[in-house]
């Protein structure tokens, strides 16, 4: 089995934090969302990252500090969002390209998911096979692909429906057979970008499974989704703070990038990246970038971009 992990979006609802940046290299209770989602993947199996040009290099570096994933970066033919593939149109561009000849489990690299990819592996029959989440609310459902199943077999794919008729939502998690492959490609040609769809068409060729998991599940789409999922993961690993910290008081779900500074300010719930200075400053519920340079404000539900120097 193959392992691709899709990473070639431009992210725009989340700039300035992914002008220079990809979605899924966004830090996440102290390493790259995408690190999270390496580490859950067996160990033997071929790992595919595809990306787009301008973040290629970013990619390259980031297999080098997984040493004991065999991880290959594919680039996508796309320097803008304008210009890119989109998600379907990626996977069959990787199937094409590299051949694959082997089943091809699916990932979108801007998710957070607590279950365990072997069990995952386990329940895949030689079928479609998709995640599957219980959202608990017919409004939530409305902003995913809902699933209808009975037992373990899909019975209706919609992609975001106005009146959901489940719970269940897909994740971004699939196992496709090799007797897809051509299917995909082929649905591909004028659906470039509509990787819900896929499903949808394959239900009236083939059966679909699903694979229902409970715990946590995280689509990290925007920024209220983000600090939602760095809160909720932070609750768990407690992570140290190990930049200087000098007469501040720093509150619940705080994580502190590397050579950075805390003066006579207080922060709560925030990302705080590599290289800030923050001073005499109250900052709640916020993403500040690398670089930062703040003195004398206060800040609550805001996104600071790289290099930003800001003084009240």
């Amino acid at each position: 089995m193959y392992v691709l992990i899709l990473a070639g979006g431009f992210a725009t609802r989340l700039w300035p934090l992914t002008e220079k940046r990809a979605k899924p290299l966004l830090q996440l209770a102290g390493k790259p969302l995408i690190s999270h989602i390496i580490e859950k993947i067996p160990k033997e199996l071929p790992i595919i990252i595809s990306t787009n040009q301008v973040f290629e290099d970013d990619f390259e570096d980031l297999c080098e500090k997984h040493p004991n994933h065999n991880i290959s970066v594919f680039i996508e033919d796309s320097a803008s969002d304008e210009g890119k593939k989109g998600a379907l149109a990626a996977t069959a561009l990787v199937i094409r390209k590299k051949k694959l000849d082997k089943p091809l489990m699916l990932l979108a690299g801007d998710n957070y998911f607590g279950f365990d990819l072997k069990d995952f592996i386990e329940a895949y029959e030689d079928q479609p096979i998709l995640a599957v989440y219980d959202t608990k609310s017919l409004d939530e459902a409305k902003k995913f692909g809902v699933v209808t199943v009975d037992g373990k077999k899909v019975v209706k794919f919609t992609e975001k429906p106005d009146e959901p008729d489940s719970t269940m939502v897909s994740t971004g998690c699939y196992i496709f057979p090799t007797s897809a492959f051509d299917e995909i490609v082929e649905y591909s040609r004028e659906n470039n970008d509509n990787l819900g769809g896929i499903f949808e068409h394959l239900l009236q060729k083939e059966e679909v499974h699903a694979y229902p998991f409970e715990g946590k599940w995280i689509d990290i789409g925007s920024f209220q989704a983000y600090l939602h999922a760095h809160k909720d993961l932070y609750s768990e690993k407690k992570l140290p703070i190990t930049s200087m910290v000098k007469r501040s008081e720093i509150g619940d779900c705080v994580s502190v990038g590397e050579r950075s500074r805390i003066i006579d300010s207080r922060v709560e719930n925030c990302i705080v990246g590599d290289d800030c200075v923050i001073e005499n400053c109250e900052i709640k519920n916020s993403v500040i970038d690398n670089g930062c340079r703040l003195k004398g404000i206060d800040l609550d539900h805001k996104m600071i971009r790289a290099g930003s120097e800001i003084r009240g």
